[in-house]
């Protein structure tokens, strides 16, 4: 059997949050804000989808087999 390949997505924000609006325009934070929100959309629709594949291979019946004779 194959091994499966992992892949790996890491996100780091080192700001804190209570410093960024000192050193940008108050327009310019409102967008990253907004940028920041999307992507954790963006994740919670991949682990979503994850758990949707996880669930149907759990769910998913084996197939009946078929007894040939043999002569």
């Amino acid at each position: 059997m194959a091994e499966e390949k992992m892949k790996e997505i890491k996100i780091s924000i080192p700001i804190p949050e209570d410093l960024v609006p000192l050193f940008m325009p108050g327009a310019a934070y409102d967008h990253l804000r907004r940028a920041k929100k999307e992507v954790l959309l963006a994740l919670r629709a991949l682990i979503d989808s994850r758990i949707e594949a996880l669930d149907k291979k759990e769910n998913k019946k084996p197939e009946k087999t078929k007894k040939i004779k043999i002569d």
